[in-house]
This record gives C-alpha cells, structure tokens and sequence, in this order.
C-alpha cells in the first residue's frame, strides 16, 4: 500500500470531494482524519472508513479560525506522533447575480477557499519541516484557470469571489513550494474540473440539475462529468512518495475542458 504509516488530514472531508479523498487514502493505508465543521457528516464519514477496517478519526474543526486550526494540528501531531500528508480540500461557493456580490460573500469565500489553506499550511508546516517530510495538496478549481459563460442562470461574474479565490490558491501553492521545499515537504495543487457531488444538486430544481450536468458535459472533450474516484486518485498521487520530484505544480483534472486547452 502506497500510504501505510502516513497519517493523512483532510479538511471538508465530511462529504463530497473531500470524503472521496479520505476514503482513498484510507484505501492506501493512511490513518485518516476527518476535518469538517459538521459533526453529523463527520461521524458518518469515519464510521464509513472505519467498517472497511481501515484507519480513521474525526475532529471538527473551522479552518477559517486561525488559533483553531493550530491547536487542531498540533493536537493530531502528539496523538499520533506525525503529520504526513494534508488535504486543503474544505470550500464553499457563494455565487450571486455580479451586481448584487457584498462584502460578506467576498469574504465568506476568501476565508474559506483561502486563508483557511493557508492556515492549514502554515500550522503542519514545522511537524513536517522537523522530519524533513510531508506532503501538502491543495485543492483549487477550474474556475481558478480561467472563466466560465456563465453559472448557471447567473452570468461569468457571479463567480468573481470563487474563482479568484481559487487561482489565489494556485499561486500560493507556488509560494509554499519554494517556501517549504528546502525543508523537504512537497505542495502540489488539484484543479478539479465538473464532478457530481450532493451541492450539484441543493440548490438547483431537478430539470434545473439536469440542464447543468448536459451544459458542464458539453465543455468536456470526453464529454462526461468527473468521478470522484477520478480526482481522488490525482489526490492520491501528489501525496504518496511516486510524486517526491514534483512541486509547486498544479493538476487539472477536468475531463479535458475544452475552454481551457
């Protein structure tokens, strides 16, 4: 197993994206542990990881409180005795008609999509410089390698707070690379393309996800949405040992968007 003895942490991990990466880690023998603020979905993940037999804990946690995450961090550090791996996956989309985007969307999102990576960064960054090891992967966004037509019913701006955030997240992956790697930790980047997930569906109508899923399709050159074990294997690699030459590299894993080739 590509991860045995890694210990794995990974923010918004609750469900989705993030749940999917933790059960790929999992699958490769890391000891995962579930960051998310909601204990509901934490509890559900863990047991779900759990009854495979492999490895996994649960703390909530919001990673947009800087103190917190630090204690959260180094809370895992002395439980477990190491901190090898960290998924900066937690995020949120606040996407409003451009003329009506205020000052709390922008900086919902900011907090969230952001700093709460930078946060997660800088907190493991000494357990992992002290054994001159650790892997760090951020998750960014197609939408942080350029601009969509429109998002849903709403048009390109509507993304504005999202998508910089997201290339903000491209650019500081970049930074913490050159930041870190004399230390011997990795920082790569996933920019996920359309996948299915429980949002695609929350707050759309059910013509309204279908119409979605038939426009997101369509940008695609292999003409299908993501699956999550797709992305989470793109995951898996940045932060097992078969990547320990690359960082500071951003992956696209987005089907080939045909608006970005």
């Amino acid at each position: 197993m590509r991860l045995k003895d890694k210990t794995a942490i990974i923010t918004g991990a609750g469900s989705g994206l993030g749940l999917a990466i933790a059960k790929r880690l999992a699958q490769e023998g890391a000891a995962v542990v579930i960051a998310d603020i909601n204990e509901t979905s934490i509890s559900a993940a863990v047991n779900e990881i759990q009854a495979t037999g492999a490895q996994a804990i649960g703390y909530r946690i919001d990673v947009t409180k800087h103190e917190d995450v630090k204690r959260f961090v180094d809370d895992i550090a002395e439980k477990t005795g190491q901190i090898d791996i960290l998924v900066n996956n937690a995020g949120v989309t606040r996407y409003r008609a451009f003329d009506t985007i205020s000052d709390p969307d922008w900086q919902a999102v900011l907090d969230l999509d952001l700093k709460g990576v930078f946060y997660g960064a800088q907190a493991v960054a000494p357990h992992m410089a002290r054994r001159r090891y650790g892997k760090i992967v951020n998750i960014s966004s197609s939408l942080g390698t350029g601009t969509t037509p429109d998002i849903g019913k709403l048009s390109a701006g509507a993304s504005a707070p999202y998508a910089s955030a997201k290339a903000a997240v491209i650019q500081l992956t970049k930074t913490l690379a050159r930041e870190l790697g004399p230390s011997g930790v990795n920082v790569n980047c996933v920019a996920p393309g359309f996948f299915l997930t429980p949002l695609t569906s929350t707050t759309r109508s059910p013509e309204e996800v279908k119409e979605h899923i038939a426009l997101r399709t369509r940008t695609t050159v292999l003409n299908r949405p993501g699956k999550l074990e797709e992305l989470a294997n793109a995951v898996l690699f940045l932060a097992s040992d078969e990547s320990n030459f690359i960082t500071g590299h951003t992956i696209p894993v987005d089907g080939g968007r045909t608006d970005r080739m």
